[in-house]
């Protein structure tokens, strides 16, 4: 016994003179005691949206009625393979228990991904339920509008990108604190529940492509989206890796800014200019008619005629040079369709470095919390611009968070995005139904 007590006498004294390992064992174990509590907090979250998720399940139906089919597309490659682990752990057991029938595919690349989300309809399933980031919307949106103009399914996502900028802007109470699992588990909800909104793509053309590409999110270049992306390999700074990521990266290179020649169309919400006159097909007689009346005429979209209304601006085009060290281009919803935002700002190591303190601080991604920060501030309907300048070491264009090859030749290509009408039904939560 006394030795026992000797020994933790002298503990203090020994940690002293071991002051390295004594830190070292210190931050291993508040890691290992801090994934602990993360743990169970989670587990205690996903049991509470059980629950929830069971009294659906537990509903009486008839046998007649047909289940609700899911069709889960995994992009297996999406946040370091992890985000399909993810998506078993917090929203497969939520539909199983709500009754619905579920078929998981696993897509193995992008043409792949882009194939399968172009050819699923309500011959194979009821809703689309894509797990992926950004760059995995971004292909599934693409496949979808290659060929139509409108999903044929409502489509949910699963936040399994690693910033998931996306879900952010649209719905920021629910995905803007990823702390624990209740936003995973949310965007399941809003499939069992049937919550709804109307979404608009956008469509990007580039000068010698064969085809467009279409998306949700946002196009964009810059030293601050370099910058977010090395902050991954700063892991072992925890906390402090975006911190240390922008003033390792302007230690090292000065920002020399990106130049551009850039050419808008004025924003209009509609007029007879711009809106064709919708085309109502006259229904099909039946032999039945002759009894019940003649059939009648269906708008189930409820397009709106905007014969009449007359907008000067509408198609105005305007000019201008634009420079700074980030070029963002956001897909904007507007109602019944989407317009185009472009923006850029930024310049010196200071004004980098201060903002992406700025950035970290309010824990924003992917654009700038200060509304002063950029100089050049864009609403329109359709952009094209053609870099003249963009730095070697950015040498890359963002395309909903997919980086260009870096050999690829952008400087003085012309690329044009443009709003459009291309609508997609998506599941969104509303909200986060409970505080911890």
């Amino acid at each position: 016994m006394s030795k026992i007590v000797g020994k933790i006498s002298r503990l203090p004294k020994t940690l002293y003179e071991h002051k390295k390992k004594t830190v070292f064992f210190s931050f291993l174990g508040y890691l290992g005691a801090n994934w602990v509590y993360q743990w169970d907090k989670n587990q205690g979250i996903r049991k509470r949206y059980a629950l929830i998720a069971r009294k659906f399940g537990d509903q009486t139906v008839s046998p007649e009625v047909r289940p609700k089919r899911i069709f889960v597309l995994v992009n297996v490659e999406g946040n370091s393979r992890s985000c399909f682990d993810a998506f078993n752990k917090n929203a497969l057991p939520l539909f199983h228990l709500a009754g619905l029938q579920v078929d998981v595919i696993k897509a193995d690349n992008e043409v792949q991904m882009e194939a399968l989300a172009g050819a699923v309809d309500t011959q194979e399933a009821d809703v689309l339920y894509v797990v992926g980031g950004d760059g995995t919307i971004g292909k599934v949106v693409t496949g979808i509008f290659r060929n139509r103009d409108k999903a044929p399914i409502p489509v949910g996502f699963y936040p399994g990108g690693y910033d998931n900028l996306w879900l952010k802007r649209m719905v920021p109470s629910v995905f803007q604190s990823s702390e624990d699992v209740r936003h995973a588990c949310e965007t399941a909800m809003a499939v069992i529940e049937d919550q709804k909104s109307k979404v608009y793509a956008f469509e990007m053309t580039t000068e010698g492509a064969q085809q467009p590409e279409y998306g949700l999110s946002d196009v964009s270049a810059g030293w601050f989206r370099q910058i977010e992306d090395t902050r991954k390999k700063f892991w072992y700074f925890s906390m402090a890796k975006r911190h240390w990521a922008y003033i390792w990266e302007m230690l090292k290179r000065s920002p020399t800014p990106i130049e551009c020649h850039v050419e808008y169309e004025e924003t209009c919400a509609g007029c007879e200019k711009c809106r064709p006159k919708p085309v109502v097909q006259a229904p099909q007689w039946r032999w039945w008619h002759v009894l019940t009346g003649p059939p009648k005429y269906k708008n189930n979209d409820a397009v709106r005629d905007f014969t009449g209304i007359v907008n000067e601006k509408c198609g105005q085009k305007h000019e201008l040079e634009a420079s700074g060290a980030e070029l963002l281009i956001e897909n904007e919803q507007m109602g019944d369709y989407s317009q185009v935002h472009f923006r850029m700002g930024g310049a010196g190591r200071f004004g980098v470095v201060s903002d992406g303190f700025n950035r970290c601080s309010t824990g924003v991604v992917g654009e700038s919390a200060d509304e002063k920060f950029y100089t050049t501030d864009i609403h329109a309907n359709a952009v094209s611009f053609k870099l003249s300048a963009l730095p070697t070491y950015i040498q890359r264009l963002y395309v909903s968070s997919i980086p260009t090859p870096k050999d690829a030749e952008l400087i003085d290509k012309k690329i044009s995005i443009r709003g459009t009408q291309k609508r997609l039904d998506v599941f969104l939560p509303t909200g986060i139904r409970f505080e911890l």
